[in-house]
């Protein structure tokens, strides 16, 4: 497969089933998709998957999204991470914090928006 068909691999952490249902149904002819529902698994498919961008959610069971995009920065500095979020406060936290990332999405959001930013950081 040359680079030009070569499918692009995106990690997207998300703990909602409905929401990786729509997620996967959207992009998965469009990219080669994992999947992580936690931090824990995230961690691990960032080893194993190399992915070139990750959709994090900043909610999830165990452990919230600016302590896994800390860890994600000290292993993995210069992935781009889009956030999602259904808080509008979020960027302020991010900036005081320092965590670069490649922008955030507020939920509810268009899967194509969604798309729109990945296919940007790209």
């Amino acid at each position: 497969m040359t680079q030009a068909t070569r499918r692009r691999r995106v990690l997207i952490v998300e703990d909602e089933p409905a929401l990786r249902l729509s997620y996967d149904r959207a992009f998965r002819p469009r990219y080669d998709l994992a999947f992580a529902t936690n931090g824990a698994e995230a961690l691990e498919q960032l080893e194993q998957h190399h992915p070139e961008v990750a959709v994090l959610d900043m909610r999830l069971p165990d452990t919230d999204g600016i302590e896994l995009l800390r860890r994600i920065r000290l292993s993995h500095p210069d992935l781009p991470v889009i956030i999602t979020t259904a808080y509008l406060s979020i960027e302020p936290q991010l900036k005081v914090l320092d965590l670069p990332h490649s922008g955030y999405i507020v939920k509810p959001f268009r899967l194509d928006e969604l798309g729109a930013r990945i296919d940007a950081v790209l």
